[in-house]
């Protein structure tokens, strides 16, 4: 099944006219068979045709581990104070975490889509510009199965499946750790969503689509039978390091004398789409990764600007593939 992502934010629907029926006619022009989506607000989802969602991409809290823990004093010193935690979280408890998640499979079940992709890392403002990270994989790991055996409903129907991601946390970068983290999850319906521009992401070396191709391959052959548990795959590219491996602190230091939390965000953000490019993987490759994990679902994860550039990257992706 071949999906693209979209959300509800009206930025994001404006490409279509805030329409989904020419997002229907979208998928359609370019052989899809639907949405993943993340959810904002509450906007424009009554009209929301449910043929067409298949999967919904849970919310992801980048950093939660020290608010998880109830480390107030910390939480409070990076969010500006417990307004600024209110705003973040939605609450000023860690039991909030679980209610928003619990929120979210609520919504899932509501929706009535097949599967549910849930963020497994955790990372700082300031650490996603030092890397000098205070935590590890396990930290992440150990905490993130706590959360989500308490916030989901084990019996579900509703695939649950664990992205990737460069930070702390999993990287699938070590196959032991992933079989373990996958092991102690309650949930019955489980898996992994692959994406691959997470896993180019861990080997700053990279400097071609074909180099990277051959590093995604390498990687997922050294998972032995865990790619089994691999049942969807984000298609993306991203070669940033040498961006990866410069120094930010310069950048860091900005950040910190921005007194609005706001501007502090779309800093932050600006600085990780440096990382995380959402471009077309343009090489024929691709295909070959496909074909070894066999995925039940391919996701065109993409982001751009306009829908002439989505109209264009969505037939890069498609080419690069072989399905045109």
């Amino acid at each position: 099944m071949y999906l693209m992502n979209i959300s509800n934010y009206s930025g994001d629907l404006e490409k279509f006219q805030k329409d989904w029926k020419n997002v229907e006619c979208f998928l359609e022009k370019h052989q899809l068979d639907g949405v993943e989506l993340i959810c904002y607000n509450e906007e424009y989802l009554e009209t929301l045709p449910r043929h067409i969602l298949k999967g919904l991409h849970l919310k992801y809290f980048p950093t939660w581990l020290e608010f998880y823990k109830n480390n107030h004093e910390k939480v409070c010193e990076m969010f500006g104070g417990i307004e600024g935690v209110r705003q973040y979280y939605g609450g000023i408890h860690p039991e909030t975490l679980k209610e928003a998640f619990r929120n979210e499979y609520q919504r899932a079940q509501e929706f009535g889509v097949e599967y549910m992709v849930y963020h497994v890392s955790h990372v700082t403002t300031e650490h996603s510009f030092t890397r000098a990270f205070d935590y590890t994989d396990d930290d992440v790991l150990d905490a993130t199965v706590e959360l989500v055996n308490q916030a989901f409903d084990r019996n579900s129907d509703v695939m649950l499946l664990f992205e990737n991601l460069w930070w702390p946390g999993l990287t699938l970068l070590d196959k032991e750790k992933a079989q373990r983290f996958l092991a102690r999850i309650n949930y019955k319906n489980k898996g992994i969503m692959l994406d691959l521009s997470h896993l180019m992401i861990t080997n700053p070396k990279l400097k071609t689509a074909g180099e990277a191709a051959e590093y995604i391959i390498e990687t997922i052959e050294k998972l032995g039978s865990l790619k089994e548990w691999i049942k969807g795959i984000h298609v993306n590219l991203s070669l940033p390091g040498d961006y990866l491996t410069a120094d930010h602190q310069s950048e860091y230091a900005e950040i910190l004398k921005t007194e609005d939390q706001f501007e502090r965000y779309i800093k932050t953000v600006g600085h990780i789409k440096k990382i995380d490019w959402h471009v077309p993987f343009d090489h024929p490759l691709v295909k070959n990764i496909i074909d070894l994990i066999e995925p039940e679902y391919v996701v065109f994860e993409l982001q751009t600007q306009n829908l002439q550039q989505l109209d264009d990257y969505i037939n890069i992706q498609n080419k690069a593939i072989g399905r045109l």
